[in-house]
């Protein structure tokens, strides 16, 4: 609260002294940042390598639902150090910053209009230790640049299921079969839906989602998550 009454040229100067001593670094290569950097280093940023191609076959059992998916980034060292701090570390801000540096390459991979961007979601046990949905910002960047509606609220994760690392394609389609819900078949009858999540490895949980989508009358439903390994096969 005092801190909040000072003035202007006060806090400046306060947080002037507090670079100096801490200087802020960047997240992911640790280097100093220097003026208008804020968490991620303009190196780190023009570095992260944008894959630009779209997945078109999935290592997922059965039917596929999906229409295309996306992955902007490679999942390497770097960028997975990122998504560690988005997950674990309640650092949101510096992916809405990688997304606003790469806007025209990002949006040029996209198939729009999309009624509905709508992000992965997590289990309500989940999303209570995290405290939020780690791609709910990437979703609703995406919704204002598309001129499409956020429909976080149209769909539920119902069943809690464990992490996917190290299970095989079969065992993730297991383990996600049946997790999610649909709350309103009147928004989703017609319309095309682009989901979004964090890291693609083989598709099962949003083909899930998919499914549930496309038996409520979507007629396509896309994926688009911030990274993928490049080496993966789809």
């Amino acid at each position: 609260m005092l801190y909040n009454a000072i003035s202007n040229p006060v806090k400046l100067l306060i947080n002037g002294v507090i670079d100096l001593v801490y200087p802020p670094l960047c997240l992911v290569c640790e280097r100093k940042l220097i003026k208008l950097e804020d968490q991620l280093c303009n190196s780190c940023l023009d570095g992260f390598n944008l894959l630009g191609e779209p997945h078109k076959e999935f290592s997922v059992p059965g039917q596929v639902y999906l229409g295309s998916a996306w992955a902007l980034f490679d999942f390497d060292p770097a960028f997975q150090s990122l998504i560690h701090h988005l997950k674990y570390s309640r650092r949101r801000k510096p992916i809405l910053t990688v997304l606003n540096h790469h806007e025209q390459k990002i949006l040029g991979q996209l198939d729009p209009p999309y009624d509905w961007v709508i992000s992965i979601p997590l289990h309500p046990r989940k999303q209570r230790e995290r405290g939020y949905n780690q791609v709910d910002g990437m979703s609703r960047w995406l919704a204002e640049k598309l001129n499409s509606q956020f429909g976080d609220h149209l769909v539920k994760r119902i069943k809690y299921t464990q992490s996917q690392t190290k299970l095989n394609a079969q065992e993730r389609q297991e383990n996600v079969s049946k997790a999610f819900a649909i709350k309103s078949e009147q928004d989703i009858v017609g319309r095309r839906v682009l989901l979004v999540d964090d890291v693609l490895t083989t598709g099962a949980t949003a083909n899930t989602l998919a499914e549930a989508l496309i038996n409520f009358g979507a007629i396509g439903v896309d994926l688009i998550t911030l990274s993928a390994p490049s080496e993966r096969k789809a």
